[in-house]
């Protein structure tokens, strides 16, 4: 493992361990968000840390009192770290209208969670056609200014500036699923996802960096043997679970590519720099890969993964998400239909994150390796 690699698996045992570094270096804010279709260069442009929450695996104390047990354990874990103390760094949460459940954490944050800025970016549930680009590019504009208002200006040549480092980072993490998709044996995939999550817990020139060299070292790496392992897709929202993906790999399985809002989808296409800063970044949301919670008419989003699953290589595919999620219950049906019809074998895991047993996921993922081996 070479170093750039070693210094941010570290950062695996103590996630936002950077991010409060960094603002005792610098003196400046730390702002939380909880999905990638919130927009970091805005708040980067700012002057401001933005920062990843993604829950933890943890029994809940504190959040019972505000959440129904029937939400999705990232709500209610999150708002567990926010209210005994461990997001105390953060001066301030965005959140991006994805589902209900997200939609009133909203509410119950912003009255008990204490933070002094709270923004809510409410995108269009349809992501095409001019009424809804023209929607985006208002709600990103009202959302640049309230920034600009209790976090810092925000012109257009810092946010240009940012938006070329956030291109560049998502270049690199391109090279990165490419490189795995040619060789999956030079890195296994908890490290290569661990390295697209990490990138949303630091600052952006220091995560490129280290990737850089990351990315060097992988160049001229040689398999270890990786390739004899059986080819998965994986889809799902938040992916945090670094157990499950080593015991992946441990069984005879390997992570080629993704659908997770932590994976693939976080860095998927570029904002265009040859319009204005708004305009971009609504085109680039637009045009990246489709999410459950938003609807793309014109784009099948089964036959998308369906083309990046036979772009990987992959022979199976695994659902991977929290129980109580309405996006992707809805989203499963469909897409595992399409998956049967080319006759892909797959596999759905349901977790929360305070009863998470990877024995028990174990003996599913056995079976279905097993499966694929024999067809």
């Amino acid at each position: 493992m070479g170093d750039a690699l070693a210094k941010l698996m570290e950062l695996r045992d103590d996630p936002f361990s950077m991010a409060r570094g960094w603002k005792e270096r610098t003196g400046g804010k730390a702002v939380g968000f909880f999905c990638c279709l919130a927009s970091e260069e805005i708040i980067h442009a700012a002057g401001a840390l933005p920062v990843r929450i993604t829950g933890e695996n943890r029994v809940t104390s504190k959040s019972g009192a505000h959440l129904q047990s029937y939400c999705c354990s990232l709500a209610r874990t999150s708002l567990d770290m926010a209210l005994t103390g461990d997001l105390d760094f953060i001066d301030g949460t965005v959140f991006v209208h994805t589902c209900d459940t997200m939609q009133r954490l909203s509410d119950i944050w912003r009255l008990n969670a204490g933070y002094a800025f709270h923004g809510d970016v409410v995108l269009p549930v349809r992501f095409e056609g001019d009424a809804a680009l023209e929607y985006m590019r208002e709600e990103l504009a009202s959302f640049r200014q309230r920034v600009s208002d209790n976090i810092g200006p925000v012109d257009d040549s810092a946010l240009v500036e940012s938006i070329k480092l956030y291109n560049r980072n998502r270049e690199l993490l391109s090279e990165l699923y490419r490189l795995r998709r040619e060789d999956p044996g030079i890195i296994p995939s908890d490290e290569a996802l661990w390295l697209v999550a990490s990138s949303a817990l630091m600052e952006k020139s220091e995560h490129n960096a280290l990737l850089e060299g990351v990315i060097e070292d992988l160049k001229g790496a040689s398999s270890d043997g990786s390739d004899a392992k059986v080819r998965l897709f994986a889809a799902g929202s938040v992916m945090d679970q670094w157990d499950f993906l080593k015991m992946v790999e441990d069984v005879g399985g390997t992570i080629v590519d993704d659908d997770f809002c932590t994976g693939h989808r976080y860095f998927d296409a570029e904002v265009p720099v040859d319009v204005d800063p708004i305009e971009g970044i609504a085109r680039r949301l637009a045009d990246r890969g489709s999410c459950p919670c938003k609807y793309l008419p014109s784009r099948d989003r089964a036959g998308c993964l369906l083309d990046r699953a036979g772009e990987a290589g992959a022979r199976g595919a695994v659902f991977f998400q929290f129980k109580f999620c309405d996006p992707h219950s809805f989203d499963y049906p469909y897409i595992k239909k399409a998956l049967d019809e080319e006759g892909i074998p797959s596999l759905h895991l349901e977790i929360e994150h305070d009863s998470v047993s990877t024995e028990q996921l174990r003996t599913r993922v056995e079976a279905l390796l097993e499966t694929i081996r024999g067809c």
